[in-house]
């Protein structure tokens, strides 16, 4: 039969069960305004129950506490996890599109801003004047100046692109060092984690609080999943311990149980570049113990470190690629067949001129410059001359590469910084070649009324020795060296300008073709004041070279109209997620005060109970004598 004290030592139980309630809900309401802490509770459970051979057949022997441990959805987490990254990304492309629409901005009125639309108006409007007056210098003088001014716009928008380049570069370091302590720490926590429980003394619910805020606040830089299986003994019974992995980026290692994994940033060489416009030393992330690329802008990722790379390298998806067709082992060099239309024209190309990179056959090499050539069926080919610097290129071309795949950058499917310094390259070139062509017409006369001592007025300038390129090599052309320093190519929004000998005497401006009606006489320059509306002399994306700036600014509109929505989407997907993780892990005071009460009037209970039983056991003892 059950032992005659076995009331008290039930109501005991319930008296240590509802303490310690009392203490979790203490615990609960000190934590109110902890970050990232989860709700606790105490779980609990009958006791084994006593047997005893009468009718009744088993007595209750109180309550056993099982633990306490966090209220907590995984469910929840990994919608969290998942939205956080792409908003995340969202983010900063929300945040450097609004500030590429700040470089564009051009308004007019109280709080004027003079974009290209103003200082273009400004260079049409002198050039309107010049048609009546070039026999007057002055007025050569002030269109030249527009003119500077037109040029000081592209080469201070390009010089600011390059600098936001620049400032991204360097946030991607930031935020892969980032990735690297948030490793070490969750592999940390990690080990304390199943140190304490493996010990047998219960679940350690702050320290769990703690790696998942970590995981939070990875998840916003780069994608992540998270898993937690229990570690089995050679019998297929739980040890205790649990192994805990976090994979980023499509899946792959970050955190295995104690070990974790580091990311290194990798400046690119001079002669690295994959782009004419990227500044020196854009980052390349690997990891450091494979050194394989981390590969952020794949399908699969998101994050912050997503959302800055495509910001960063996105070309709208427009980068060279090709099939290889020959191979010269003996000059070190591949041929190289391609097929879009972009690659087909000197104005759109992006390609380093020279002391660039190529991957060719899932290998890099490094070429010192390119040919290229397109025949008479259209077809295009570019001929690069790789290295023969052995520490560049040490595994040396074969046969092999025939048929197999060349490209020089990832195709990154966003109209990031690169997009935009192409676009203003392909106007500065296309620009500065037709107003040339104009400019140039056979019998041209000065101001002066001499014969022009110069057949083009834009040009580009040599950054290493301040020397102008020569315009010999037109758009459209059929051939080309990139060694050659000279053509439409060599030009870019950076280094765009007025060629000196015209800057620096206004009067040797070519104006006319001929005397007819006196030095007045202006066919070239109304023809050059044409060409702003006339398709037919020059087109910039099926539209006039006047609506350059509407078209960049379409897209930038698009943009951040496009990072905004996802932002503010991905903002109320995460408001929402974030209140259905509260309503379960998160402390609500109304909740604790009414368990506080609650398991008071448990623990008075329980007391009571002990005090009765004990009046009932004083009367056994001590007043029922023999």
């Amino acid at each position: 039969m059950p032992s005659t004290f076995l009331g008290l030592n039930t109501s005991y139980t319930g008296l240590v069960a509802s303490n310690a309630s009392l203490n979790t809900t203490a615990n609960n309401i000190a934590n109110i305004q902890t970050k990232g802490y989860s709700r606790q509770q105490v779980n609990q459970t009958a006791a084994e129950a006593m047997q005893f051979f009468q009718t009744y057949g088993c007595v209750g022997a109180g309550v056993d506490i099982l633990g306490a441990e966090r209220v907590r959805d995984i469910f929840y987490d990994e919608k969290y996890w998942t939205n956080s990254s792409k908003l995340g990304e969202a983010d900063k492309k929300q945040y450097y599109c609004s500030i590429i629409e700040e470089y564009l901005k051009d308004v007019e009125g109280t709080n004027e801003v003079k974009g290209f639309t103003k200082i273009f108006s400004e260079f049409q409007a002198l050039l309107s004047t010049l048609q009546t007056s070039t026999d007057q210098k002055n007025h050569a003088l002030d269109f030249i100046g527009s003119a500077e001014n037109l040029c000081e716009y592209f080469n201070i928008i390009y010089n600011n692109f390059q600098k936001m380049q620049k400032d991204v570069n360097d946030e991607i370091k930031i935020k892969t060092d980032q990735i690297n302590s948030l490793s070490q720490q969750i592999a940390s926590l990690n080990k304390q984690i199943n140190t304490i429980e493996v010990s047998g003394v219960g679940i350690a619910n702050d320290l769990r609080d703690k790696r998942d805020l970590l995981i939070d606040e990875l998840s916003s830089v780069i994608d992540v999943e998270c898993e937690e299986k229990p570690v089995l003994d050679a019998h297929g019974n739980p040890t205790g311990l649990n192994d805990y992995t976090v994979k980023i980026c499509g899946g792959q290692l970050l955190v295995n149980k104690y070990n974790y994994r580091q990311l290194e940033c990798v400046p690119r060489k001079t002669w690295q570049k994959v782009n004419q416009n990227d500044i020196d030393g854009l980052h390349d992330i690997r990891w450091t113990d494979t050194k394989e690329d981390l590969g952020v802008c794949g399908k699969t990722t998101g994050g912050q470190l997503k959302g800055l790379f495509e910001v960063r390298d996105g070309n709208n998806y427009e980068a060279f690629t090709g099939k290889v067709t020959a191979v010269d082992t003996k000059e070190k060099s591949v041929t190289v067949k391609v097929t879009d239309d972009y690659l087909k024209s000197m104005s759109k190309s992006t390609l380093p001129l020279t002391d660039g990179r190529i991957k060719l056959g899932g290998e890099y090499y490094y070429y010192t410059d390119f040919d290229f050539r397109l025949d008479d069926n259209g077809d295009c080919y570019y001929t690069f001359n790789l290295s023969e610097d052995k520490t560049r290129n040490p595994v040396a071309i074969t046969k092999d590469l025939i048929k197999q795949s060349a490209s020089v950058s990832d195709k990154v499917n966003y109209q990031g910084i690169p997009y935009y310094l192409e676009q203003m390259n392909e106007w500065v070139r296309d620009y500065a070649y037709s107003f040339n062509k104009i400019y140039g017409t056979e019998g041209a006369t000065d101001v002066n009324g001499d014969p022009s001592s110069s057949d083009i007025f834009f040009t580009g300038t040599n950054a290493t020795d301040n020397t102008q390129y020569a315009m010999d090599v037109k758009i459209g052309a059929s051939s080309y060296n990139s060694a050659s320093q000279s053509g439409y190519f060599m030009l870019t929004a950076g280094n765009f300008n007025v060629l000196q000998a015209i800057a620096k005497d206004p009067s040797k401006l070519a104006t006319h073709t001929v005397e007819t009606d006196g030095s007045a006489k202006y066919d070239i320059i109304e023809s050059l004041f044409d060409l702003a509306e006339n398709k037919e002399k020059m087109t910039f994306r099926g539209c006039s070279a006047r609506e350059f700036l509407e078209c960049l600014l379409g897209d930038a509109g698009l943009n951040a109209a496009s990072a905004n929505s996802f932002q503010n989407l991905y903002e109320n997907i995460e408001e929402s997620i974030a209140n259905n993780r509260f309503s379960i892990s998160g402390v609500d005071e109304d909740e604790e005060g009414a368990n506080m009460i609650k398991f008071q009037n448990a623990y008075n209970l329980a007391s009571k109970m002990i005090s009765v039983l004990n009046d009932c056991y004083d009367r056994l003892i001590n007043a029922t004598g023999v």
